[in-house]
């Protein structure tokens, strides 16, 4: 779809306070619970750590190693590079799948 006929969607303003996502697990419980995730917290914080922790600024790529599925995935690997406007690069799984020298391959 060329640029000029993508349709623009109004913005809409919300409390900080209004959900961003749920997510359920069981934790150590074995019991499912969903853990909601408000926007503004959320997103500040994300901005925070990923501008004064990695270092990531607009452009920048930042590589994650995580489940997209949990909390670490959702934070590092969507939310923190789209709110520094950059882009990522993750390794969905266990690092040592199929070997621990899997990490190495991926970055070279």
């Amino acid at each position: 779809m060329d640029s000029q006929e993508w349709e623009v969607a109004p913005c809409e303003s919300l409390p900080s306070t209004h959900p961003l996502y749920i997510l359920y697990t069981s934790g150590t419980t074995g019991q499912p619970k969903g853990i909601v995730r408000d926007q503004g917290g959320t997103c500040v914080g994300l901005n925070f750590c990923m501008e004064n922790v990695f270092d990531l600024n607009e452009g920048g790529v930042h590589f994650a190693g995580s489940d997209i599925g949990w909390v670490v995935g959702h934070s590092f690997i969507v939310y923190g590079p789209l709110i520094r406007c950059s882009r990522a690069i993750f390794f969905e799984g266990k690092p040592i799948v199929p070997d621990a020298g899997v990490m190495w391959r991926v970055c070279e």
